[in-house]
């Protein structure tokens, strides 16, 4: 059963909010200096994020907590993507450096019935501890929350759920790494702090819950497009957009209806000015074409893109994602060999994954807007409990 608790977070003090906001410093840097504190007591924290979306404004509501690790295997806790050695690695480097969780992890629940927003109604029309803007537009809402009556209901609410991992695939994987690490040197109590993680958990039904795309980036790949293109045509319906490599907007519109609803992506090559919008043909199927997964997740766009056209015809490069579609492209003019620009899941899809057992190729998704930068921490020290 999963388990959320309280914890002593780091958070920003107040009059030093703006300078972490603007640059958070490092977790030892920040405490030393006063910038950061640690809360005195154990505490959960009720978030709001207000942006701007499609025709209107929205507010995901979410909150922050301790939640017990649990390995993959006993299916309290469910991954929907794939992770990679080279991104464990480094995320359990940062933890065994800083001893501490600087990054949280974001969590979904099915909570149709809005149980978690009526635990926090009360608390929602009080003061707020912090209120931020961030340089993307975001407003940032943060409560500080002690009271143990709403501890001890969140603590029965989501005794029998299973929590959905949305973003932090790699640093649960090192979390986990970690506490075993940690549990050679000595014995952990029950709530020791190195059982926990910082988790921000939403609901899957909440509106503000907004998923976005990772595009590829390919870099020392020498390609020539007419010759990838030639190739790529036996499984994809090509269209070329012409004069959009440098125009974000067509890009974006480009992919815009698809044929039949089938994956689709768009590819800007370096050196070329026009850009190439391609749709997996309906005839098409990647397991009949030899692409190992299962057979429902073979038409989901990252798993197309990763194993029938990076795999087949950009292959030998490296590959990096970035959330941001005007970055990826940027990244072609500056150097890189091409970029692939994709469409969002949806927040439905990315659940069905996890709740089939399976998982996407590696940093697939994200979602946005992302959680405010050096807003909570969590310390991690086996003697020190969070309940």
């Amino acid at each position: 059963m999963p388990h959320v608790a309280g914890l002593r977070g780091v958070i920003p003090e107040l009059s030093k909010l703006a300078e972490v906001i603007a640059k958070p410093p490092a977790l030892a840097a920040g405490l030393a200096a006063g910038t950061l504190v640690q809360d005195p007591t154990r505490a959960v924290y009720r978030y709001h994020q207000t942006f701007a979306g499609p025709g209107r404004t929205f507010t995901r509501k979410s909150f922050a907590c301790a939640v017990r690790l649990a390995p993959w295997s006993e299916g309290l806790i469910r991954p929907h993507e794939g992770t990679t050695a080279a991104g464990r690695d480094a995320e359990l480097a940062s933890l065994r450096a800083a001893r501490a969780q600087t990054a949280p992890l974001l969590f979904g629940v099915r909570d149709a019935a809005t149980e978690v927003d009526r635990i926090f109604r009360k608390t929602e029309g009080t003061r707020a501890t912090l209120t931020f803007a961030t340089p993307d537009g975001t407003t940032h809402t943060l409560w500080r929350v002690q009271d143990a009556e709403v501890i001890g209901k969140l603590r029965h609410y989501f005794t029998p759920k299973k929590l959905h991992l949305l973003e932090g695939h790699e640093r649960y994987e090192a979390l986990l790494a970690y506490q075993a690490e940690l549990a050679k040197t000595q014995d952990l109590a029950m709530y020791s702090s190195a059982n926990y993680a910082l988790g921000f958990v939403t609901s899957l039904d909440d509106q503000g819950l907004c998923a976005a795309a990772r595009h590829r980036v390919i870099r020392g790949v020498t390609v020539t497009p007419a010759d990838v293109l030639t190739a790529a045509r036996r499984h994809f319906i090509v269209d070329k957009l012409p004069g959009a490599a440098a125009d974000l907007g067509k890009v974006l519109g480009g992919l815009g209806g698809s044929v039949a609803h089938q994956p689709a992506f768009v590819v800007v090559f370096a050196k070329d000015p026009d850009a190439y919008k391609l749709t997996l043909s309906p005839e098409i199927s990647p397991l009949a074409e030899g692409v190992q997964v299962d057979r429902a997740l073979q038409k989901l766009d990252p798993v197309v893109v990763d194993h029938l056209f990076i795999g087949r015809h950009l292959a030998g490069g490296t590959v990096t994602t970035d959330s941001d579609a005007g970055r990826a492209l940027a990244a072609v003019g500056a150097g890189a060999s091409a970029a692939l620009i994709l469409r969002p899941l949806s927040v439905e899809q990315i659940a069905h994954v996890d709740e089939l057992g399976l998982v996407l190729p590696p940093h697939s998704t994200a979602f946005f807007p992302s959680i405010a930068p050096g807003l909570l921490s969590h310390l991690i020290d086996p003697n020190v409990d969070v309940v």
